[in-house]
C-alpha cells in the first residue's frame, strides 16, 4: 500500500475523525476518490476534521472537495461508525469499475446518474445532491485568448473549440446538442487545462469557482470564464455505492439518512454556494 494509492492511515486518523468514529481501530472500509480531489481535500482541511467544517469557502474549496466533506458529515449524521480509507482513482471509468465490482464501497464525490450506464447491477445511487438544471458550468479559457474572451454572441461561442472527454456522457452530449463542432476528446482532466493554455483548444467546461474573478487554478494553470455565457448540464448527480459490497446497503442507508438532514438544514445549498458552485455572480449570464 503506497502513499500514491492511499491516504495515510484510515480516513479517521488522517483527517482527525478517530475520536468521532471509535471503530477506526477496526479494519477500515475501502472507498474511492479522484486523486486530485483527495489531495485538495487534505489541503482544504489542514488540521481540521470534516465534521467540524461549517464554512465551506476558502483556499482549495471547490465543488468536489466540498462533496467529499459532505459525505463524511452525512455518514456521521446517519449513524455510520466505521472508518473509510480512500483509494486514489486515476479516472472515473476505473472508479466505476472498482465500485460496481464491490471492491470499493462508495465514491467520495458525485457522478451523473447516466455515468453508471452498463454497471447498474453493481452500482447504487444515493439521494441526489444536485438536481435537474442546477449544474451550471463556465466556459474556461486562457487569459491570453483574447479571441475567446471577446465572444459577444452565442454564435461566437459555438465557433470556438472545446476540450472534453467523450466518456463524460452529459458534457459531451450537451456540447454536441448545443452545436459545438470542434470537440477534442482527452481522457485526462489534468491535461485539459494545459491544452487550453497552449492554445490547442479554446476552452473547457468547469464549475464556477469561489475566487474573486471566478478564475480556475489547475496545477499552476490559470483559466478565466468567457464572460456572459454559461452552460446548464441536465441530469442529477449522486454518490455511488457498491451494491455487491457486504456493507454497501448499510452505508447507503446511513448516507441517505444524513443527506436528508443536511438538506433540510440548508447545509448542502450553503456548501455549494460557499464553494462558488452555486454562484450569484453569474446569475444574469446567458445560458447557451
Amino acid at each position: 500500500m503506497t502513499r500514491r494509492s492511499y491516504l495515510r492511515g484510515c480516513l479517521g486518523g488522517a483527517l482527525g475523525l478517530a475520536q468521532v468514529w471509535p471503530s477506526c481501530a477496526a479494519e477500515p472500509v475501502q472507498a474511492a476518490g479522484p486523486a486530485d480531489v483527495m489531495a485538495d481535500l487534505q489541503r482544504f482541511l489542514g488540521s481540521r476534521s470534516p465534521l467540524d467544517i461549517q464554512d465551506f469557502g476558502g483556499p482549495f474549496s471547490r465543488r468536489d472537495v466540498v462533496e467529499a466533506v459532505l459525505l463524511h458529515q452525512a455518514l456521521h449524521r446517519g449513524g455510520w461508525t466505521q472508518a473509510l480509507q480512500f483509494q486514489d482513482m486515476p479516472s472515473g471509468e476505473r472508479l466505476l469499475r472498482e465500485i460496481s465490482s464491490g471492491k470499493l464501497i462508495c465514491s467520495a464525490t458525485t457522478y451523473w446518474s447516466q455515468d453508471i450506464a452498463g454497471a447498474e447491477d453493481g452500482t447504487l445511487l444515493s439521494l441526489p445532491m444536485i438536481g435537474v438544471g442546477e449544474f451550471e458550468a463556465g466556459l474556461y479559457t486562457a487569459p491570453s485568448n483574447t479571441h475567446a474572451l471577446a465572444a459577444k454572441s452565442a454564435a461566437d461561442v459555438r465557433a470556438l473549440s472545446v476540450v472534453s472527454n467523450r466518456n463524460w456522457a452529459v458534457d459531451w452530449q450537451t456540447l454536441a446538442a448545443l452545436g459545438f463542432q470542434q470537440r477534442h476528446h482527452v481522457t485526462s482532466w489534468e491535461l485539459m487545462p494545459r491544452m487550453v493554455a497552449a492554445g490547442r483548444a479554446d476552452f473547457l467546461l468547469a464549475p464556477f469557482q469561489n475566487s474573486a474573478d471566478l478564475s480556475l487554478q489547475v496545477n499552476g494553470v490559470r483559466l478565466l470564464p468567457i464572460p456572459g455565457f454559461k452552460i446548464s448540464l441536465q441530469g442529477t448527480r449522486h454518490y455511488l455505492v457498491a451494491r455487491k459490497h457486504p456493507q454497501g446497503m448499510a452505508l447507503l442507508g446511513a448516507l441517505n439518512n444524513g443527506l436528508q438532514q443536511l438538506r433540510a438544514q440548508g447545509v448542502i445549498h450553503s456548501a455549494y454556494q460557499q464553494s462558488g458552485f452555486f454562484n450569484p455572480k453569474v446569475r444574469g449570464w446567458q445560458k447557451l
